[in-house]
């Protein structure tokens, strides 16, 4: 038999731990500070599990979205005044509901709503209200899933719940439940890529499963006074998505409205020996947002500067300037402005309101020019239950239509609704493509639940196809990937590698069979090449000549090219 390297992501167990003591309960200030402990624990082992991606594209978040959830329960017990365990837990788990992003964040809520179920009127927690609690968070987690699947993070949760209950049935110290949970964790963690296939074929564990493995490892160790088992990653935090994640968060307010000042300058720079360094400080002094590609003969120049003129009078004395182009930004963003706040005025006279989530320039704008105001986020960055239901409160209108436009923000969206006193509705958009198409179906002469069935059934009349580049060697359904080479999904499912991002498409739109459809609608991500993107058209006209080509400059990251069939 051909030996199988284990899945990625396995907890690596240390050798010769031993508990110090064994906690018997846990009054409410020292479960904050368990609670702070795991956060602290959890932190660095964010890169490694939004690296136990299913598919080798550059969007795996759960570690984040664990994180960023597991963050707001901390934060909401350490402000809390909770005298009893029971308090203290049900305001960390309202944290964590606000706090939730993704699916994993929502799953990681129930198991706090189920811990605070369990601790119901206890002053302290022990072993007995931790598996109550464990057990409760399990049937809500069951029920918040709407298809269950066995080898996820629900049935590590699972077993977790039924190792604790054994054990305290004849041990009731919180130690001794929590010891039991964590070695149930990491061997269901171990067994997920058995339990589910497409663990199995794109060799890793589960990666929710394995962030749950975490924080039980943490509190077991703050339990007994030990050191964790589940060792530290070697991938240290700054080299992981995390930077990147929390760099997001810090400027949503930024990427939704902060305006866009001076004049986007662009040339091409020949010359004979240009000394790329020197020329590169004198650009950056006089703007900002450069970037400057090219060699020592020919540059392409791009910055943000209120004087273009000095930035050519300087890129002169470098050499000669070609394709000068300059827009002014001032104007471009009162345009911007104008046309947002004419949407904004369409959806205040509406009957009803719509929140989508998107992110990139040009889809943000595509939504809110069809009315929708906009939540940012999307792959990597999702939104969480508190920055949905602010935007539906913010809205006028007292009924409410929610597009998540990605298949892990549907469950926060779904929470978000429940938390409004709107009669609030989420068309399960699965793609911003998707979010668009019901966007467009959405009807002011319908009522709310007709438009809802509208808007549902437009989304079964798209086909979405994506494409993206690999992270990682991965073999799935058939497909044998390389890194970096450009991938094709349609509809959520892997089914094109090669190294040409024509080719890609090609054959992706070979897949979606688009004789069946009318029009074709390309989005083009952040920093894709035009002459690229122009050879390709071509190349799909003369293939498709029937279909109508549309192209909206989407601006999303990750992503060179989002497509869809209508």
């Amino acid at each position: 038999m051909k030996h199988r390297e284990p899945a990625r992501g396995l907890p690596r167990e240390s050798a010769g731990s031993s508990e110090g003591h064994l906690d018997a309960a846990w009054s409410a200030p020292l479960l904050v500070g368990a609670l702070e402990a795991a956060l602290e624990r959890f932190r660095p082992h964010v890169p490694s599990i939004n690296a136990l991606n299913v598919f080798p594209v550059p969007d795996g978040d759960t570690g984040t979205n664990m994180l960023l959830t597991l963050e707001a329960a901390v934060r909401a017990a350490q402000g809390s005044r909770a005298q009893t365990a029971g308090e203290l837990l049900r305001e960390a788990a309202r944290g964590a509901l606000m706090g939730a992003r993704g699916n994993s964040g929502v799953i990681l809520y129930q198991v706090f709503a189920g811990l605070a179920e369990g601790a119901i009127g206890e002053w302290t927690i022990n072993g007995a209200a931790l598996a109550r609690g464990l057990t409760a968070g399990t049937r809500l987690a069951y029920q918040a899933v709407l298809n269950p699947v066995e080898g996820t993070m629900l049935t590590v949760l699972r077993e977790m719940g039924q190792a604790a209950t054994e054990a305290a049935q004849s041990d009731t110290r919180i130690a001794s439940a929590l010891l039991a949970a964590r070695q149930a964790a990491i061997q269901t963690v171990r067994r997920t890529p058995e339990l589910l296939e497409i663990l199995r074929q794109a060799g890793v564990v589960d990666a929710g499963g394995q962030g749950l493995a975490v924080i039980v490892d943490a509190l077991a160790a703050f339990a007994t006074g030990s050191e964790p088992l589940i060792e530290l990653p070697e991938m240290p935090l700054a080299a992981g998505r995390i930077a990147e994640s929390m760099a997001f968060l810090d400027r949503l307010d930024e990427l939704h409205g902060e305006e866009a000042f001076g004049y986007c300058t662009n040339f091409v720079l020949m010359g004979e020996d240009i000394p790329l360094d020197e020329f590169r400080q004198r650009i950056q002094q006089l703007g900002a947002s450069a970037v400057i590609v090219g060699d020592r003969r020919t540059l392409k120049v791009h910055v943000h500067t209120e004087r273009p003129g000095l930035v050519l009078e300087a890129a002169l004395t470098f050499g000669e300037l070609h394709a000068v182009r300059i827009d002014n930004m001032n104007v471009q963003t009162r345009e911007l402005l104008a046309e947002r706040e004419a949407a904004r005025e369409r959806a205040r006279v509406s009957p009803i309101g719509v929140v989508a989530v998107a992110r990139g320039e040009g889809l943000v704008r595509a939504f809110e020019g069809l009315g929708a105001t906009v939540v940012p986020g999307g792959p990597t960055m999702n939104p969480s239950t508190e920055d949905i239901l602010s935007a539906i409160e913010r809205l006028p209108q007292d009924q409410v239509i929610v597009l998540p436009n990605d298949p892990n923000i549907i469950p926060t969206a779904q929470q978000a609704i429940r938390l409004t006193h709107k009669q609030a509705c989420v068309v399960p958009s699965r793609s911003v493509q998707q979010g668009i198409a019901a966007l467009a179906a959405l009807s002011f002469a319908e009522d709310l639940e007709e438009n809802v069935q509208a808007m549902s059934e437009a989304l079964q009349r798209v086909r979405s196809l994506a494409v993206t580049q690999a992270t990682r060697d991965v073999a799935i359904d058939g497909v044998e990937v390389k890194r970096g080479q450009y991938i094709g999904l349609l509809d959520d499912r892997l089914v094109v590698a090669t190294d040409d991002l024509s080719c890609a498409v090609t054959a992706l739109l070979d897949q979606a069979d688009p004789s069946s459809f009318e029009l074709l609608t390309i989005f083009t991500g952040a920093g894709t090449a035009r002459a690229e993107l122009e050879s390709l058209v071509e190349t799909i006209r003369a293939r498709w000549p029937a279909l109508e080509i549309e192209i909206v400059a989407g601006g999303q990251p990750h992503y060179p090219l989002l497509l869809s069939l209508e």
